[in-house]
């Protein structure tokens, strides 16, 4: 099975491209360098091991998988009045993991039986990662250092790689944190420590591989897409507020409400992002400012106020706690009917539905199509996809 998916691999393979991806929110915007793999050589390859890799990298005890769970964590967290508030992040993580120093990390971490013998995965490490040829305006280059953004298993390989640069730092400072959670390259500490003490540890990890930049602070700091700071629940029950972030580049362009898209796919982008700000908000009066500010901003990009009212009544502070349980991905196989969206077809589903005893009264494909199918829009090509290229 696993030979025959590894021989689907186009032929020939496509040469992965080199393009980057503008930090507009920095200070000064650079590139983040991206290698785009799809349908290149070790593409296959790095979907495997990255299945292999992953467990390892979730079981640290440091790791984030998202900020749900980095918001879960603060919620069970309880810190003292003192406590420091430090949020880190690694600069250009990806272009500074040493090959080998990757590779040797994971050999550290796989401390039970492998499902192949280690040094066959070794192996096909070596060969994602040194053997990351990529193309750039007709020229053909390798890249001899750093982990390559655009493999699948890139993300789990730089999580194991920064839980072994932490151990190590940790375990040859006086100084120790009291608490150490990290997604990829974002890093959020607290400390019972002073600012100087915190300071002379940050100097003493930047003499590692990797190089850190960190915002410190008594009363509040940002990790990922949220503020955590010294609120009114720290001073009632010990744990930190939270609030959503917004980088000072944002414009809340979101998609207009005239584009051609399902109605599925609007309401459903208006759900999520209601969730997102539950989740976000520890405090009720924050949570209804901010979706109070999230309906002025649907409004001014022309989305249908019945649509709004109807889609965000589903989502209240008080379910908050439910809002952040991780739930389960469901296993079930659904066939998926895809095609591309068109506002002229709006009832696609009740014309596929209706139909559906074609299929259910012959034996065969009744036996084979248990279940109806979903219908799933892929997107259609926009002005971007005709006027914009990551080719140079």
């Amino acid at each position: 099975m696993t030979r025959k998916w590894f021989s689907q691999t186009r032929s020939p393979p496509r040469i992965p491209i080199f393009y980057t991806l503008t930090k507009i929110h920095k200070p000064n915007p650079v590139g983040r360098p991206i290698i785009s793999g799809c349908d290149g050589p070790t593409e296959r390859l790095s979907f495997f091991v990255d299945k292999l890799l992953q467990p390892i990298a979730q079981k640290q005890k440091s790791y984030l998988k998202d900020t749900t769970d980095f918001i879960n964590f603060i919620e069970k967290t309880k810190v003292s009045q003192n406590t420091i508030l430090v949020s880190m992040d690694v600069t250009s993580l990806y272009t500074n993991i040493p090959q080998e120093e990757g590779i040797n990390a994971y050999e550290k971490f796989h401390n039970y039986n492998p499902p192949i013998p280690s040094h066959y995965l070794k192996d096909m490490l070596g060969l994602i990662l040194k053997e990351n040829s990529f193309q750039f305006m007709e020229n053909n280059f390798l890249q001899t250092f750093g982990t390559a953004m655009g493999t699948k298993t890139a993300v789990a390989f730089a999580n194991i790689f920064m839980t072994k640069i932490k151990t190590e730092i940790i375990s040859k400072s006086i100084t120790k944190p009291r608490e150490w959670k990290s997604y990829i390259d974002n890093i959020f500490s607290l400390w019972d420590n002073d600012k100087q003490e915190i300071t002379l540890f940050i100097e003493q990890a930047n003499n590692f591989q990797i190089k850190f930049t960190a915002e410190i602070s008594e009363n509040e700091t940002t990790f990922l897409d949220t503020v955590i700071f010294k609120g009114e629940r720290f001073r009632n029950e010990s744990i930190l507020d939270i609030r959503t972030h917004y980088k000072p580049t944002e414009t809340f362009q979101y998609t207009h409400f005239t584009c051609s898209r399902p109605p599925s796919v609007k309401t459903g982008f208006i759900k999520g992002e209601a969730l997102r700000l539950l989740r976000a908000n520890s405090s009720k009066t924050t949570f209804e400012n901010s979706i109070s500010n999230f309906k002025s901003r649907l409004a001014a990009r022309r989305y249908d106020e019945k649509m709004i009212h109807t889609t965000l009544s589903e989502v209240h502070f008080k379910n908050r706690q439910s809002a952040l349980q991780q739930k389960q991905k469901s296993k079930k196989q659904i066939l998926p009917f895809v095609t591309t969206y068109h506002p002229s077809v709006r009832n696609l589903k009740n014309i596929l539905m209706s139909n559906w005893d074609l299929i259910k009264n012959q034996p065969l494909l009744n036996s084979i199509f248990k279940d109806p199918p979903i219908i799933s829009y892929k997107r259609g090509k926009s002005l971007k996809d005709m006027l914009v290229r990551a080719k140079i």
